[in-house]
């Protein structure tokens, strides 16, 4: 599933089509009766695959003397791999597995706003730095 999302990613506009997509099947997952839900969850990794590679580079895009710690920051953030996935089985143990998708849709939503406006498209500065 990898490959394809990377492949795909060629053709479009990552940052934006993976999140985007991402929301929507955790939506569908979150709302929709029968096996859509299922498949849903199943699309999550075809759109996830790639989003974490996209989100790093993005991230660290024109930090210049920052990029060090700016990685180890995101390196630490990996724990939220940790906290979320209690946080979705303690939902589904009082209520039930569909409902505890609430948790990865905020997560997605955040995302998404990431990719629409909190990482603004930066265009590289043609003008010399002078010492």
């Amino acid at each position: 599933m990898t490959f394809r999302s990377a492949s795909t990613a060629i053709h479009v506009q990552a940052r934006r089509v993976f999140a985007a997509g991402a929301s929507v099947c955790v939506a569908a997952a979150l709302t929709l009766p029968g096996a859509i839900p299922i498949w849903a969850v199943v699309l999550i990794g075809f759109f996830h695959s790639i989003m974490f590679p996209t989100i790093f580079a993005l991230s660290l895009k024109e930090l210049g003397p920052y990029t060090r710690l700016g990685s180890s920051l995101l390196v630490m953030a990996i724990i939220g791999g940790a906290i979320f996935p209690a946080m979705m089985g303690y939902i589904s143990d009082v209520v039930n597995i569909q409902r505890a998708f609430v948790v990865p849709m905020l997560c997605y939503v955040y995302i998404f706003y990431f990719a629409l406006e909190g990482c603004p498209e930066r265009t590289p500065s043609l003008a010399l730095e002078v010492e």
